[in-house]
């Protein structure tokens, strides 16, 4: 044969087929085959992900689900952050575009809880693990118009975080929660507290920046920033906070008419959506998502206080105010 392309000498189809080759190929076959066996064994008797039930219901009904969790749960306080206590073994997660509703939570170890994963937008992953053994770690999905609940128990204290395993978007990578194991004293909860009756919304701006408004509560306000007397302001778009990069900093500004405020996007996935604002006012916020170095200017001429909120995170709390004088 003088060319690859030429039919071999011989009669090449008809040889006997090496021993070696004979031997590895059988070994290869009962190894493809032991793995086979070792798989449907697995699937039989070795640990699996708890499968749990599921419920069909609304991404809106789930959020309900959620917020109604956060109300009734206590809160406690390790090492500056705030962690909500379940009231009863039921904890409720909702994921939405880029964050998780309902964390994070502080579990006791040993105890079983039932866990409640929806979402209320797109697809989600749900990955819990260990911050100091990552072989400890259950990866689940979380689909749009479905509850699924799992019943979970923590046998080691420590931190565990949560992250979404399932590309959602652009802002997919600021996706993350914390369980916190650990035992604490007793925290008054929804079933400890309150007489069941309805409270006015309290805080400035009519309760704005707290929940009892829409959303959840601006925890970053403290109070408001007096920058009256500047000519220009800078208010920072996906600060930390919140829970995460969810908040404006300042959360409520006080400035001159005629002063410009400059909005600088800090993090990815947010937006400036106006919930209210004084007659006359010509400011229409900025309703698409926009990442890191984004920026949008607006001179305030009208007095009076202005509302806003970031669309995908107003459950966290992100909510701001420019009040005009």
């Amino acid at each position: 044969m003088s060319s690859p392309l030429d039919d071999p000498d011989g009669n090449w189809w008809d040889r006997k087929v090496n021993r070696r080759e004979t031997i590895w190929l059988g070994l290869s076959a009962g190894w493809a085959v032991s793995l086979f066996g070792w798989m449907l064994g697995w699937t039989e008797f070795g640990d699996q992900n708890n499968i749990g039930q599921n419920y069909e219901v609304s991404p809106e009904r789930y959020q309900q689900k959620v917020s109604a969790f956060k109300d009734a749960a206590g809160t406690l306080s390790v090492d500056d952050e705030d962690y909500l206590v379940p009231d009863g073994e039921d904890i409720y997660v909702g994921a939405f575009q880029w964050g998780f509703d309902g964390l994070p939570v502080v579990v006791r170890p040993g105890e079983t809880y039932k866990i409640h994963l929806g979402t209320y937008d797109v697809q989600h992953g749900f990955s819990a693990r260990n911050e100091s053994n990552l072989s400890q770690q259950i990866s689940l999905q979380m689909i749009p118009g479905y509850e699924w609940v799992l019943e979970m128990s923590w046998d080691d204290p420590g931190t565990y975080q949560v992250v979404c395993n399932e590309f959602c978007g652009n802002g997919h990578r600021s996706m993350h929660g914390t369980f916190l194991v650990a035992d604490h004293e007793a925290v008054e909860t929804g079933t400890d507290a309150g007489d069941g009756q309805e409270s006015e919304p309290s805080g400035p701006y009519g309760g704005w920046l707290t929940s009892d408004e829409t959303g959840g509560a601006a925890d970053t306000f403290e109070s408001v920033v007096d920058e009256t007397g500047s000519s220009s302001v800078t208010v920072e778009v996906g600060a930390d906070g919140n829970g995460g990069p969810f908040a404006y900093a300042p959360a409520a500004v006080r400035v001159d008419r005629g002063t410009t405020v400059t909005f600088d996007w800090v993090s990815a996935g947010h937006n400036v959506v106006v919930e209210d604002a004084p007659d006359g006012s010509d400011w229409s916020g900025v309703d698409s998502l926009d990442g890191e170095g984004y920026t949008h200017e607006h001179t305030f001429e009208t007095a009076g206080v202005y509302k806003y909120y970031c669309d995908p995170h107003l459950r966290n709390g992100m909510k701001g105010v420019v009040e005009v004088v």
